[in-house]
């Protein structure tokens, strides 16, 4: 105990003499309701604390789970593209032999997204600041499939991608392509596949 603690407490004590034994036992009531507190206020933050920890491990699991959600249902986006271009009106002779089924969108999306840290698929569609629509992969697959020269079994969907990985641009969320690049990318690909039967 150092001089000003024995100081403290022999002040405090020359205080208690003068007290009646009411004031007494209030004094000592309060103490006790301080260090009461103390103690609760130290058992609360504990369990915040704890509480704190457990949600974020359950938001890790929520966002890893929302994840696998994601890639199952690209998953599943890309089977029904798959089944929808390969099954629709199978007797047509305007699908083409070699279309959907020598050119997959996976195909096509390891393609267009090659340099691209997010490989993921996407079927956004957003409007850029010049007013352009931009579409993600998924969503220029979509455009692609269902452009009528691709009906008629014109389109070289590897020629398109070839010309679309290199008008790729970001718009924070992964790479788009300018509807104007897609629909030029489909027309040059009829294009020259029409000079190499010349």
């Amino acid at each position: 105990m150092n001089v000003e603690e024995s100081r403290r407490g022999s002040n405090s004590d020359e205080e208690d003499r003068d007290l009646t034994p009411v004031q007494l036992k209030r004094k000592a009531q309060n103490r006790a309701a301080q260090r009461a507190f103390r103690e609760r206020k130290e058992r609360h933050v504990k369990d915040l604390e704890a509480k704190l920890v457990a949600l974020e491990k359950n938001s890790l699991s929520i966002v890893e789970e929302n994840e696998r959600l994601k890639q199952q249902l690209q998953k599943a986006a890309t089977e029904n593209e798959i089944l929808r271009a390969t099954s629709a009106n199978p007797s047509s002779p305007n699908l083409p032999d070699a279309g959907p089924m020598r050119y997959s969108p996976t195909d096509f999306y390891t393609e267009v997204l090659h340099a691209h840290e997010n490989k993921t698929p996407s079927h956004r569609i957003v409007i850029s600041d010049k007013g352009e629509r931009l579409l993600a992969a998924g969503a220029t697959w979509d455009y692609i499939i269902k452009h009528p020269l691709y009906e008629k079994g014109l389109v070289d969907v590897g020629n398109v991608s070839e010309r679309l990985k290199k008008v790729a641009k970001c718009d924070g969320q992964g790479p788009v392509f300018e509807e104007r690049e897609i629909l030029d990318a489909i027309e040059h690909s009829v294009a020259s596949g029409s000079d190499e039967l010349l």
